[in-house]
């Protein structure tokens, strides 16, 4: 190896009639025999000459000679890089650079968690209830508040998840509940999801979207039994003069969502057509459906019976009706869809119907089976649907009998 000594030799060659100058590269040994090279030009000889004499210096090492425009510093990052995926073949740097720019990119605009927020809220006001904007306005606050308001484009899954492990039960001290979870992380996929669109791209993707949603055992719906059904309606039909009967008589004997539907409902200009009692029928149109579909409800007669005996004109939302409804609620400990899974529930029982339930509560006919299906007998469902007003007789539909309220 120490007789290696490259040369450079200067060569004109010719053949019919032209002449060119070639630089012969010589002075080297492989497999021992002498080998030479030709090039065009001196400096590709030249580099070459470089290239080959760190070889040939170091052919009993691992260490390899490229011709590069990478830097000292550059060459040490590279190779610290590689060294860093674990090397063995398990990733290449052209894979981990690949996976780097599709899933990162500096962000068109750096915003905060609070900046981010009202601008989000603004946007989904013209697409959500109010309930729900409220829930999402709630969520994406106490987060900002956990991350200290920190820019967007630096939230990580790590950081949503160690957000979530960090909510508590009603408690304040167990954790929360996998549904409270499930919500929450459903609320923070909503608005990170939001901030990734291209159209902003103030991060480069949802982080959320590699947080884990927790498996929600279904239970039994809570429901009331029609006892507690008969002592809410005659509470009601003797509070405040009766003002709040066509809020509680509307949620138990149609299934119409409280929190959303029934108050679009309440406030629709065309409400008292929309509610038909002389046909018999109360109609759901879509933008009061929280489905955006249109649906129609039967009004039994127990439903018409309740709806003549409520103060006239009928008004569904009466002065101050969020504190008496909140009352209400309390003193017969009815929680938020309590009203709604009744409802369904003795639908099922009397007509035993899933598809027809589900077309009048605006359900899928899998969700009220899996659900709703044999949770009241018969004979319960037709002492439910007897539910009137003090002594009004009431046909119970399907059936050719009169019971009374």
């Amino acid at each position: 190896k120490g007789s290696n000594k490259l040369t450079i030799r200067e060569i004109t060659e010719s053949k019919d009639g032209y002449s060119w100058t070639t630089y012969l590269v010589q002075g080297w040994r492989e497999s021992g025999k002498w080998k030479r090279r030709k090039f065009k030009t001196r400096s590709e000889a030249e580099a070459f000459i470089a290239v080959k004499s760190v070889e040939l210096l170091n052919a009993d090492t691992a260490l390899r000679s490229v011709v590069t425009k990478l830097d000292k510093e550059q060459m040490a990052e590279a190779e610290t890089c590689i060294a860093r995926l674990g090397g063995g073949g398990r990733y290449s740097l052209t894979e981990a650079v690949d996976y780097f720019l599709q899933h990162w990119c500096a962000p068109d605009l750096v915003v905060t968690i609070s900046d981010a927020r009202w601008a989000f809220l603004e946007a989904k006001e013209r697409e959500v209830r109010a309930r729900s904007l409220k829930q999402l306005e709630s969520s994406v606050r106490v987060f900002g508040e956990f991350m200290a308001d920190t820019h967007v484009h630096t939230i990580t899954a790590e950081d949503v998840e160690r957000y979530l492990k960090s909510l508590r039960g009603r408690d304040g001290m167990s954790q929360a509940s996998p549904k409270t979870w499930n919500n929450a992380r459903a609320d923070l996929s909503s608005f990170l999801g939001w901030c990734a669109d291209p159209r902003r791209r103030w991060l480069a993707v949802n982080p959320v979207a590699h947080v884990p949603k927790l498996k929600v055992s279904a239970g039994v719906p809570e429901t009331l039994d029609v006892r507690q059904c008969r002592e809410l309606m005659g509470f009601v039909e003797n509070y405040r003069d009766g003002q709040l009967i066509p809020y509680f008589a509307l949620a138990l004997f149609t299934g119409i969502r409280t929190g959303g539907e029934l108050e679009k409902l309440a406030e629709h200009p065309d409400r008292h057509e929309l509610i038909d009692l002389k046909r018999g029928v109360i109609r759901i149109p879509p933008e009061v459906s929280k489905t955006r579909q249109l649906r129609t409800v039967t009004i039994t007669p127990n439903l018409a019976a309740w709806l003549r005996c409520a103060p006239q004109p009928l008004v569904i939302l009466p002065p101050n009706h969020d504190r008496c409804v909140k009352l209400i609620r309390e003193k017969f400990a009815i929680g938020r869809d309590v009203l709604r899974h009744t409802f369904i529930t003795m639908h099922v029982g009397l007509s035993g119907s899933v598809g027809r339930a589900a077309l009048e509560a605006g359900n899928s006919e899998s969700v009220v089976k899996r659900h709703y299906l044999n949770l009241a007998g018969a004979s319960e469902a037709v002492d439910f649907w007897a539910i009137a007003p003090a002594g009004v007789e009431v046909a119970i539909p399907g059936e050719n009998v009169v019971r009374f309220g």
